[in-house]
């Protein structure tokens, strides 16, 4: 039965109770007091009328008394848990279970509030676990906030080190010499402008205005130079990278920079989270959609990384190794691959490997 019902039927049932057991007894009271003489100077019914109704009314009000008292326990044990949720403390209010239940089952008059009880232990668990969540949200961007400065720090450090090597009079580099330095300051500026890049798309998506700009392409050569790109990444060294399609060409509709970055993210992401010599196989083909399989056979995930895989401030790692990057490479993955319609699915497990499953819509 419905709350609101409950505690109407409930009042309903005690006021006709009481009005009959008034009734009762203000009869009673006037046949005893039948032939008694007036006290009041006035006549005998009269008098006793005045009796009976005072004794209605006193009775009334004690009982009044009485109801809000009992009705009211519940609502000021209701109060003490708010009160507790107020100052976080995630529990019910400070009362001796037996006063509220017997047998495991809430006494009367706490049962007529079963769905309130029922309801502010729902909201007392879901705020428990919100605070929970948020706690460790917190933990999560202080990592990913002292990680990001390191990354960005480390590339610049190397840049000022070999511009100061270059510049200094103490000792002549040669040709070659130069070249290298040279070539180390152009890698660690793109890397740096590469975390730039992550951190500004990063932002882009939090206001949700990604400049998503389709065209009409070749869908399986444009998969076919992805793959070649990460394959000649020197990153993919010791890697075993492989390409199946049975399809010739699909054409679709999509930002080839945006969605080539997105594939680019979950390709490079195979590699470096993996041990050599794992295989990354990408496989193509389509029915109602375009399906897009990227599979390896590597140490894959465990829960709580796979949970937080796309959380912009979790920067896990199924390796020993520090991961370089912003950790947003997985966000900005999915945030891409929403934007042009797709799906991402992602099943992996420990010593086995991890598959993502993309699709496409072949109308996009």
């Amino acid at each position: 039965m419905k709350f609101y019902l409950r505690i109407g039927f409930y009042i309903l049932t005690r006021l006709f109770i009481i009005g009959i057991v008034l009734s009762v007894l203000g009869l009673t009271l006037g046949v005893f007091t039948y032939n008694v003489p007036p006290i009041l100077g006035i006549g005998k019914v009269e008098e006793n009328v005045i009796f009976i109704t005072l004794f209605i009314l006193i009775s009334l009000f004690l009982y009044a008394i009485f109801f809000i008292w009992y009705m009211g326990k519940p609502l000021i044990y209701v109060m003490g848990w708010i009160k507790n949720l107020a100052n976080k403390e995630y529990q019910m209010a400070s009362i001796k279970a037996t006063e509220i239940k017997r047998n495991e089952k809430l006494k009367r008059p706490y049962i007529l509030y079963q769905e309130v009880f029922d309801h502010m232990q729902r909201l007392t668990d879901a705020i428990k676990e919100n605070e929970i969540e948020r706690e460790k949200l917190n933990e999560f961007k202080r990592e990913w906030g002292a990680g990001v400065s390191h990354d960005l720090k480390t590339p610049l450090t190397y840049i000022k080190s070999y511009s100061a090597m270059l510049l200094t009079d103490d000792y002549e580099w040669n040709d070659e010499e130069k070249e290298r330095f040279i070539t180390d300051i152009q890698k660690k500026a793109s890397h740096l402008e590469e975390l730039i890049n992550d951190l500004n798309l990063s932002f882009q998506m939090d206001s949700e205005k990604i400049p998503i700009n389709k065209t009409k392409h070749h869908f399986v050569e444009f998969l076919r130079r992805v793959v070649a790109e990460v394959a000649n990444d020197p990153r993919s060294i010791g890697q075993n990278l492989s390409f199946s399609t049975s399809e010739d060409d699909i054409e679709l509709s999509f930002d080839p920079k945006l969605l080539g970055r997105a594939l680019y993210n979950l390709l490079i992401n195979a590699v470096v989270h993996n041990p050599p010599n794992t295989t990354i196989t990408i496989s193509l083909f389509k029915d109602d959609q375009l399906r897009l399989i990227i599979k390896d056979d590597g140490i894959g995930m465990d829960e709580t990384t796979q949970k937080n895989l796309f959380n912009k401030y979790y920067r896990g790692g199924t390796t020993e190794q520090r991961s370089e990057g912003t950790g947003l490479g997985m966000l900005i993955a999915r945030q891409l691959i929403k934007a042009h319609k797709g799906q991402i699915d992602v099943v992996s497990k420990l010593s086995e490997g991890t598959c993502i499953h993309l699709t496409f819509p072949l109308n996009n």
